[in-house]
């Protein structure tokens, strides 16, 4: 090969490196990355990881090239999330939409909040409603999920027909149909993205509300060599069970995994099952992540086998714990998805308790397993009886040598609550709730914990159970809101509360995650329809106090400021506050 030659095949390889470069580079800033949100806190520096059935705040996700190239590649059903803008925000698209087809043909299929619309106008064509017996529905085509689309909706809820213009902007494309479906337009509380669904497990209920069945996770009759000997009772916690085989205890937690406690100076047995997570005691170096979990610990005299916290010492409202943490003998370790690994590795961690919030950062899970580090995720927050919340006591006082006392303490607040389950219903309607920052109105799902607890204190739960056309989303600390069994909250927009509960006797405001307010003046201007509530005019407004939900054995208590309530017995209350 002579020089030229040479020159040549050098020169071209050299612009072949430079093209596969480019090429590279153009394909890497064509993605776009997703970070995770930011840690959030509540107004009283309580953060949304704790563990109280409400779900953490997540920012507004928007489409990217990967999502518009996976709408318009495959013929499988999708679903986009969505906002939109126009009208007076009463009636709203549900949200994710269907969308179906591929390439330039999709289509998507818009189901309203509200029966009232008739047709809707979109690239100049009329389109009708598909559904004459229930909410509105249309089929439409998109040409794009990258550009907002303009409608026009016919309404008859004015009496005569009326045109609005909407403009609906595209969200999150969601290829898998499973974990999303339930949201709605309006719901900025979105706790389903990259969790694990945790199915209930819990027990039936007799009529004063006390399970009449045993958990459905019963222990195996043997494992390995060694026979079951005897089960934990349990009266009203159905998300976990604890057999014992010998010397050893299998603990069962529904969706979570089984552990096996061994006790102090005993052996591991060698022929268990592999998948069983090994739980050594003495477990006196524990990262303490669910914050739910503190104050059974303590109840349980426990608290000195915690090493770490997943919380700060600012954000506890539990006295114990804060002393704790001031003093030195419990350390912030970090929240559930960024602990302190070389903190909590060097200090010889042998156990992590979690909450179902571990499930939205796995990999963390999975590094502390690596790590050595057992990992216990505790579902407390899938309980349907407040009591069976309250029951979890026993399951610390096993894990932590303490079995006796929390026995103890748990036998003693039931005997204190049995008189007030055993009163008759006093017929007092209340409402709990809050108002969400985008003006929506937070409620508690019949058969959820709160609403139960206002039932078994004496009084009747409003509002009632939801029609789908009333909805605005619901929110799950770790399950899917497509199962309405597994949710815990939803939101309304403020005109279906006042249908609703304008003529509540008592209303109740829920402090976790907007705060308290002060004075009933307060809450009417969150929203002047609040002046015209039966319990606004006759002064029956009370608001929680933020510790309510980190005292998980404040249930009794709680339960007895309820009937106090109800009875008009008011003035002695500790979880709530009565506005003027």
């Amino acid at each position: 090969m002579n020089r030229s030659n040479s020159f040549n095949h050098k020169k071209s390889i050299f612009f072949s490196i430079v093209t596969l470069i480019m090429i590279s580079v153009t394909s890497c800033t064509s993605q776009e990355v997703t970070l995770n949100p930011s840690d959030v806190s509540g107004p009283d520096g309580v953060s949304s990881d704790s563990n109280s059935g409400y779900p953490e705040q997540n920012t507004e996700n928007t489409p990217t090239e990967n999502d518009e190239n996976k709408a318009q590649s495959t013929d499988s059903d999708l679903l986009v999330d969505i906002t939109m803008e126009g009208g007076s925000g009463k009636a709203y698209i549900q949200s994710p939409v269907k969308v179906t087809g591929s390439g330039d043909d999709l289509m998507a299929e818009l189901i309203w909040s509200s029966p009232n619309y008739d047709y809707m106008i979109v690239d100049g064509i009329r389109y009708d409603n598909e559904n004459q017996s229930g909410s509105s529905t249309f089929t439409i085509p998109v040409n794009s999920l990258k550009e907002p689309l303009s409608v026009i909706a016919d309404t008859l809820a004015m009496g005569t027909p009326h045109e609005i213009e909407y403009t609906i902007s595209w969200g999150e494309v969601h290829s898998d149909m499973s974990g999303t479906a339930g949201k709605t337009t309006n719901n900025t509380d979105d706790s389903n993205k990259n969790t694990t669904k945790i199915s209930k497990n819990t027990n039936a209920s007799t009529g004063n509300g006390k399970a009449s069945g045993r958990s459905s996770m019963p222990g195996p009759d043997h494992i390995g060599k060694y026979d079951k000997t005897g089960e934990l009772k349990l009266d009203y916690a159905g998300q976990f069970t604890v057999s014992s085989y010998g010397e050893y205890r299998l603990i069962s937690i529904a969706g979570s995994g089984d552990c096996l406690l061994i006790p102090e100076g005993s052996e591991v047995p060698k022929d268990i099952p592999d998948d069983l997570i090994v739980l050594k005691q003495p477990l006196d170096k524990t990262y303490l992540v669910s914050s739910s979990a503190m104050d059974l610990i303590c109840e349980c005299g426990a608290l000195d086998m915690l090493k770490y916290s997943g919380t700060k010492a600012g954000d506890w409202y539990i006295e114990a714990a804060k002393e704790a943490m001031n003093e030195g003998n419990l350390l912030y370790a970090g929240k559930y998805r960024a602990p302190d690994y070389e903190l909590i590795l060097s200090g010889g961690c042998n156990l992590a308790i979690e909450n179902t919030m571990i499930y939205h950062n796995p990999e963390v899970k999975e590094k502390l397993e690596e790590l050595g580090i057992p990992v216990l995720v505790e579902t407390s927050s899938y309980e349907e009886h407040p009591l069976g919340r309250l029951e979890w006591i026993k399951l610390y006082g096993i894990l932590f040598g303490t079995e006796e006392k929390a026995g103890e303490y748990y036998e003693k607040q039931l005997k204190m609550l049995e008189p007030i389950m055993n009163m008759e219903n006093t017929g007092v309607s209340t409402a709990f709730f809050h108002i969400t920052a985008n003006g929506l109105v937070n409620v508690r799902k019949p058969g959820d914990y709160i609403s139960t607890m206002i039932e078994l204190a004496g009084g009747e739960y409003v509002p009632g159970a939801p029609d789908e056309e009333n909805r605005s989303g619901s929110e799950d600390s770790a399950g899917s809101s497509s199962d309405s069994s597994a949710v815990s909250s939803m939101n309304m927009q403020p005109e279906d509360f006042y249908a609703s509960a304008y003529n509540a006797d008592i209303l109740i405001y829920n402090s976790t995650i907007t705060g308290e307010i002060h004075s009933i003046s307060e809450l009417v201007k969150k929203n002047a329809l609040f002046k015209d509530f039966k319990a606004v005019k006759e002064g029956r407004v009370y608001c929680t106090k933020p510790e309510l939900f980190q005292k998980t054995t404040g249930i009794a208590d709680f339960m007895k400021d309820l009937n106090n309530i109800f009875t008009g017995n008011d003035t002695e209350l500790i979880y709530l506050t009565k506005l003027d």
